[in-house]
């Protein structure tokens, strides 16, 4: 039974408006990386030195993770959540309703024109498989969506309870799976 050990780590701030809806829309940093060189040093105290990195190609996390390591692995399957029509929408304007809808089924709820958050732990799990045949323990620079998808597929939550799940900007998270962890269908 082989184990594959996970070093997640949440992205900094990005350039977005308090209140605004954001998941694959590509935003820069709110501060350049330069001038964030204690958060980084704290991100690089808490994961291994000498993994592979892996990264999501959206700017806020392919920055971080080119100041983690020189040589890093852009996968599209560990970008944020597609929120679709909501994206760069104020949570005002979607509304409570719709905000009700999603927060009672984190997993399951599709915003209109998005996709549903099975969707992204099916893309992020078909990334670990195929990464977890490599190599064993690796850093992922991601987003909360992601981590909160591979944390729940680990502790078997079903898309009801991932709510309870929560990152900070800068959070490193670390999560162990065993081969039939990573190869289980995850709960729905």
């Amino acid at each position: 039974m082989g184990r594959v050990r996970l070093w997640l780590v949440r992205h900094l701030p990005p350039a977005v408006s308090a209140g605004v809806c954001y998941g694959r829309t590509d935003l820069p940093l709110a501060v350049p990386l330069q001038a964030q060189a204690e958060m980084v040093n704290r991100i690089r105290q808490n994961v291994p030195e000498g993994l592979p990195v892996f990264s999501s190609p959206l700017r806020r996390c392919a920055e971080l993770a080119l100041a983690l390591s020189d040589h890093v692995a852009h996968d599209p399957r560990l970008r944020e959540l597609d929120f679709g029509a909501w994206e760069m929408q104020s949570w005002d304007d979607i509304g409570p309703a719709a905000l009700d809808a999603w927060a009672d089924d984190l997993a399951g709820f599709r915003p209109p024109a998005g996709e549903t958050g099975y969707e992204l732990q099916q893309r992020a799990l078909e990334w670990l498989r195929e990464a977890s045949r490599l190599h064993t323990d690796m850093v992922v620079v991601t987003h909360a969506g992601v981590m909160r998808a591979l944390q729940a597929h680990q502790q078997s939550l079903p898309g009801t309870d991932w709510l309870v799940l929560r990152y900070d900007y800068g959070q490193v998270v670390q999560l162990e799976f065993t081969t039939e962890q990573i190869n289980m269908a995850p709960v729905q």
